[in-house]
Formats: structure tokens, C-alpha cells, sequence
């Protein structure tokens, strides 16, 4: 369990949540720890937690906002009582959307939260010449994102900078395996293995920004960076592209110079790299048990497991939707 702001995260099984007057009360085994109900707008469960009828009440009298997700990120859905709902912050989202200006410099900040975490792996390979000049070459034309005047020119800018991004990656794998490189970005469908990690955890890392959005009551499927299009969450999408690089990026670069994987652990499926049944769940593994390290948030000056700094975010995007901060801040990593 941990509280960030006024949000509660509980992700331990076999957690119980009760009342005691004004109180929450959480035991895990004989772990109990108690908050005060008034200092809680929301909270979040990951995984298996039993609550009770009286916390049910208290969080409907106190309108407070109770939402699912499954250990892996789906999100399941949310309880609250009836004064409580999401119309409002909706209409401020589609307003957002034809606002011109709020939302071109919502998409330039959403590039330049991406370009510093791909500049910022780069770097992470500096002894690898490539990465260094990409790394470069990306703070030149980082340069001209202020200067963009629609969001066309932003998509312009963020293609350049995603182009020379994955042009430095096969020098920086250093394993032995010729059908562990990636060549170039590929991804419906992915056609090599490297490529095939990467689409599996980017599925992931998007189920993890779906159910942190709707959380926070926010339509997924109205973006700003990306268009609405139908069937894809396209503001999950807008999301996802700041946590890319140093989520999961670094991840599959790190497990292939490890030899963590190796073209063994694939098969093809109609023409189609895919992971065996027995190496997918070792991925799962490795995925979640690095998902539960904490890392650094800056906004709250704190070390928080990385499942939940989707969710942070998109409590800033709310935030900044509903006019309550004046830009949205990006994430920006280091590890």
C-alpha cells in the first residue's frame, strides 16, 4: 500500500479494507495501518482485496472514487456514490480537443517528455559512439519544438526524433544472436523477434495507461497527439509514449545483452515471431517483478513502484484538463 496525494494504492493480496468510525483500516496479514477517510479522494486496488459493506457506505457518502485493476493492468472498473461522476471533466476533454492552442502545447509536452526519455537512454549507452551522436542529433531537433506551429509539425518533429532514436539500437545490442536484432522498428506484425518483445510489452505498458485513465475518469479514446480513430484508445496512446523508452526499451535492450532471451525462446505463427508459451510467462515474471521496483518521481519529490507512475500521470493529465495546473508535466526519467 502506498498513499500518493489524495490517492490510495493497494497492491499487496489478501489485503481486507474496513471502517472504524472515520478511519480506514488496512490489515495485511499482520501488517494493519490506519488512515484518516477525509484525506482520501480515491483509491485503486491492484489484484485481490476484500473490502467491506461499511466501507462500501463510506466511500459513497464521502464520494469517494473506488477503481479495480487486475496485477497485470486491466482495469475492471470503478464504484463511487451517485453525486460523483465523470461528465464534467469529459466535457472539459472534448472541449480540450478543439481548444487549438491548450491542445498543441499538450502534445509539444507529451514529444518532449518522449524525447528526453529516448536522449536519456541513449545516454545510458554512452560508451556506444551511435548513441552518442543520436543522442546529439536528438537535442538539435528538440530544439525546434518550441517553434512548431500545429500539430502536424509536432507529429513531424517526434517522427524525426523516433527515427534516429531506433537508428542507434542494434549497436547498442551486444549479443551474439543474428535473430536478436532489431533492424528497424516493426510492428503489425512484428518481423523479428527483438521487435516481437517490444510490440508484447508495449501491450502491456498499454493496458497499464488504459485502466490508469479510466481511473482517473478520463475517455481513452479521445487523444490530442494521436486522432481518434475507431477502436483505439488513442489518449492511452498519447500516454504511453513519454514511459516507452525507459519502461520498456531499456527492458528488452538490457534482457538481449543479458541473454535473458534468446531466438530459443520463439516460434513462428503464420509467418509471425511470437514467444513460446513457457518463455512468455518467464517474461510476464521478469516484467512484474520489475514493475514492483520503485523509482524516482520528481513532481512528488519520492520513490514509487513503477506500476503506478502511469497512473500519477494520468492524474496530472486530469489535473490539467480540468484547468486545476496551467501545463501538464511530463515524466522525465533517470535511472
Amino acid at each position: 500500500m502506498i498513499q500518493i496525494g489524495k490517492t490510495l494504492y493497494v497492491m499487496n493480496d489478501k489485503t481486507y479494507i474496513h471502517c472504524e468510525h472515520d478511519t480506514f483500516i488496512i490489515e495485511n496479514g499482520e501488517n494493519k495501518e490506519r488512515i484518516p477517510v477525509s484525506i482520501i479522494q480515491q483509491i485503486i486496488i491492484f489484484g485481490h482485496t476484500s473490502i467491506s459493506d461499511y466501507m462500501i457506505k463510506e466511500c459513497a457518502d464521502n464520494n469517494i472514487l473506488v477503481s479495480y485493476v487486475s496485477p497485470s493492468g486491466r482495469y475492471f472498473g470503478s464504484f463511487y456514490g451517485k453525486n460523483v461522476g465523470n461528465v464534467v471533466l469529459r466535457q472539459k476533454q472534448y472541449s480540450l480537443y478543439e481548444d487549438t492552442n491548450r491542445r498543441l502545447n499538450l502534445t509539444k509536452n507529451i514529444v518532449l517528455g518522449k524525447a528526453l526519455n529516448q536522449r536519456n537512454l541513449l545516454l545510458k549507452y554512452s560508451n556506444v559512439l551511435s548513441a552518442q551522436e543520436a543522442a546529439r542529433h536528438i537535442g538539435k531537433v528538440l530544439g525546434t519544438l518550441s517553434e512548431a506551429k500545429d500539430i502536424e509539425s509536432v507529429r513531424g518533429i517526434e517522427g524525426s526524433i523516433s527515427s534516429i532514436y531506433f537508428g542507434a539500437f542494434d549497436d547498442m545490442i551486444n549479443s551474439s544472436d543474428a535473430n536478436l536484432k532489431f533492424v528497424k522498428r516493426s510492428k503489425h506484425p512484428p518481423e523479428n523477434n527483438f521487435n516481437a518483445l517490444l510490440s508484447f510489452l508495449y501491450t502491456l505498458l498499454n493496458l497499464n495507461c488504459i485502466s490508469a485513465l479510466e481511473c482517473y475518469g478520463l475517455d481513452s479514446y479521445l487523444g490530442f497527439l494521436h486522432e481518434p480513430r475507431s477502436g483505439r484508445e488513442s489518449l492511452a496512446s498519447d500516454l504511453i509514449e513519454e514511459f516507452r523508452s525507459l519502461i520498456v526499451d531499456s527492458l528488452v535492450l538490457e534482457w538481449a545483452n543479458r541473454k535473458e532471451f534468446t531466438s530459443d525462446d520463439f516460434e513462428l505463427a503464420s509467418n509471425v515471431p511470437k514467444l513460446k508459451d513457457k518463455s512468455r510467462k518467464k517474461l510476464l515474471q521478469l516484467w512484474e517483478q520489475k514493475q514492483a521496483e520503485e523509482i524516482y518521481y520528481p513532481l512528488y519529490q519520492k520513490y514509487i513502484p513503477r506500476r503506478i507512475l502511469m497512473f500519477l500521470q494520468a492524474q496530472q493529465l486530469a489535473q490539467f484538463i480540468r484547468g486545476d495546473i496551467p501545463e501538464y508535466p511530463p515524466w522525465y526519467g533517470g535511472e
